[in-house]
């Protein structure tokens, strides 16, 4: 038999671009990691402007997080996706969004944080928390877990903690984020992409140094626990695809029975010794999470309820004992809280225009620069979930747990007062399982016994090219936008290190029971001395009294000590509506009327009052 020759096999096209694209992401990876440091190094804290952070970066800090948007969708492109790539991505990504504000700024942001150092000061001091002072000393569990890490590590305080909190959260909830994605029943490169859709729609600043931060973290590591273990049981009356909407509804109402509430819909391959132990240590981190926080024990409540009715938990022993241990802290150990607060806590349960108002409407306000920051916020958070509802209608799936458990959250609205930030903190819970949605818009599955309610339609040829560049321009338009919004008020909620020690002078020079004033919360204070010197804020509760209110109501009042500073003159300015050099008017008529500067600081003065003060 003759020899045949054979051609060489010449590969498609595509697959030379993936190969490409194989040696490119760790290429674009470095290179964004070395654009972050010259952006970081370029970024003068000194000269932010009215829009906060984004006023001082360089055009090379977006130059770098388009690299890391490009360099997952080159990943994306691939058919294998890697892993460890994926992770390369993923942290750098945080150090962009996440880090680059404590690597710029000289001190940690918001006033809340500093207040909650000295929480923790208190109880490493006094041994216990402190009754009848604040809300939050009710749920004391993260601030004595604060005590015991400063305690352990040598330390006098919480402060040292404070700068680098952001993303040193962020990174802690990257792992429960891989778990609840690799979990959820999507693909590996759905998974990755929903988990960089998190990230870079994560505005949300809540992940500064505060109980809810780590009760968050507990929250993420309950449901991955449950959803790693637990798998649904098929279903016996599947809706056939190409019924209507009302038909899978009453398809659905026939499947839900009193076996699904009480676990027998789902099932799972771990030996049952393993399951009990594992749902163990979860009840108690749900009580670690109960008497740590006000609002997440209720989403994980509900979170677990949802998880229940979609046939991904097992036992309904578990929502039921977080409940319980809810409720028993709430009656017992936070009873010097509610007995005296019951119309803060009801008042407005059932009142969705109420909080419509406080969450949203109320923020709109402000300078031109506030309401770009704050309507560009909504709109942000408005594209992710409407992303997620179209991933809700384009994909088949086992189960709807994804859309149940994000949606469980919102339900907290009607029944829990949780003030102006109560939305901020719902969107939070439910933008993992969101994000999941939203990758699933992009990237739908199409195998599963729930069909899609709109049917899949392909994009030709060059699909994997075409979704690649859609992953990656709707990463890059979502990285930028947080990194907007994010930091859209950093130019009155970061301090500089002339107002900490205009702070640390007051603190100084104090007597037990003196009061240190201030005209809004915008200041690095309350981490020293709580309960022995008390503070004054003069714009308290969203109030902005006009300048003359502002001397009356201080001459009324006669602190010891008011602390004037740049923070508080850029709240004015961009929240309140004040003119241009506002405090100066205000500093010239204390000092007319009993008070002296007692310290002067870059971007910060200290004023005493001049004979007895209260």
């Amino acid at each position: 038999m003759a020899d045949v020759a054979t051609a060489p096999v010449r590969r498609p096209r595509t697959d030379r671009y993936v190969a490409r694209a194989a040696t490119a992401t760790p290429v674009l990876a470095a290179a964004a990691v070395a654009l972050w440091i010259l952006s970081i190094r370029q970024a003068d804290f000194a000269s932010m402007g009215v829009l906060g952070l984004v006023s001082v970066l360089h055009v090379s800090y977006f130059a770098g997080l388009a690299l890391v948007a490009v360099g997952f969708g080159l990943e994306l492109l691939r058919p294998h996706v890697r892993t460890s790539m994926m992770l390369v991505l993923t942290v750098v990504l945080i150090a962009y969004l996440y880090g680059t504000a404590s690597a710029i700024e000289p001190t940690a942001a918001l006033t809340s944080s500093w207040v909650h150092a000295g929480y923790v000061q208190y109880i490493l001091t006094h041994g216990h928390s402190l009754d009848n002072f604040a809300a939050e000393f009710s749920w004391p569990g993260g601030f004595s877990l604060g005590a015991l890490l400063v305690a352990v590590a040598g330390q006098h305080d919480a402060i040292g903690m404070l700068r680098w909190f952001p993303p040193i959260f962020e990174l802690l909830c990257l792992a429960p984020l891989i778990a609840i994605a690799r979990a959820s029943g999507v693909s590996k490169r759905v998974a990755w992409l929903a988990i960089a859709i998190f990230y870079s729609s994560n505005w949300i600043y809540q992940d500064y140094y505060s109980p809810q931060a780590l009760a968050y973290v507990l929250y993420l590591a309950t449901l991955a626990g449950v959803l790693c273990i637990w798998r649904p049981v098929a279903l016996e009356h599947a809706a056939p695809a190409g019924l209507s909407i009302r038909a899978r509804l009453a398809s659905t109402r026939r499947s839900v029975r009193l076996r699904r509430l009480l676990g027998y819909d789902a099932t799972t391959h771990w030996p049952d010794a393993q399951v009990l132990g594992v749902l163990g240590v979860l009840a108690l981190v749900g009580l670690a999470v109960a008497i740590g926080h006000q609002l997440t024990p209720y989403a994980l409540v509900a979170a677990l309820g949802a998880c229940l009715l979609t046939r991904r938990l097992g036992r309904p022993e578990l929502p039921l004992a977080v409940f319980l241990f809810t409720v028993g802290w709430l009656s017992l150990g936070a009873s010097n809280y509610w007995s005296g607060h019951l119309g803060d806590i009801l008042g407005s349960v059932g009142h969705l225009g109420s909080l419509v108002n406080s969450n949203v409407s109320s923020r709109v306000t402000g300078s031109s620069s506030h309401q770009l920051v704050v309507e560009a916020r909504i709109l942000l958070t408005a594209a992710v979930l409407g992303l997620a509802g179209i991933g809700a209608l384009r994909r088949a799936a086992d189960s709807r747990t994804l859309e149940l458990v994000a949606a469980a959250p919102f339900f907290l609205l009607f029944f829990q007062n949780y003030g102006g930030e109560g939305l901020l903190r719902v969107v939070l819970f439910s933008l993992p399982f969101t994000s999941l949605l939203a990758a699933s818009a992009i990237i739908p599955a199409r195998s599963g016994a729930i069909r899609p309610l709109v049917p899949s339609f392909g994009v030709g040829r060059h699909g994997r090219s075409v979704l690649a560049v859609a992953c990656a321009a709707l990463l890059v338009v979502l990285s930028f936008t947080t990194t907007v919004v994010r930091g859209g008020n950093d130019a009155y909620e970061t301090f500089s290190l002339g107002e900490l020690s205009a702070v640390n002078f007051a603190y100084a020079h104090a007597l037990g029971g003196q009061q240190i004033a201030m005209i809004a919360a915008y200041l690095p204070i309350d981490q020293r001395r709580v309960n022995d010197v008390r503070l004054f804020v003069v714009a308290s509760n969203g109030t902005t009294p006009s300048l003359s209110e502002m001397v009356a109501i201080l001459r009324k009042v006669k602190p010891a000590y008011i602390v004037l500073s740049h923070s508080q003159e850029m709240w004015g300015e961009i929240v309140a509506g004040y003119p241009k050099g506002w405090q100066d008017v205000v500093e010239r008529q204390l000092l007319r009327h009993g008070y002296r500067v007692a310290a002067q600081y870059e971007n910060a003065v200290v004023l005493e009052r001049v004979g007895p003060a209260r």
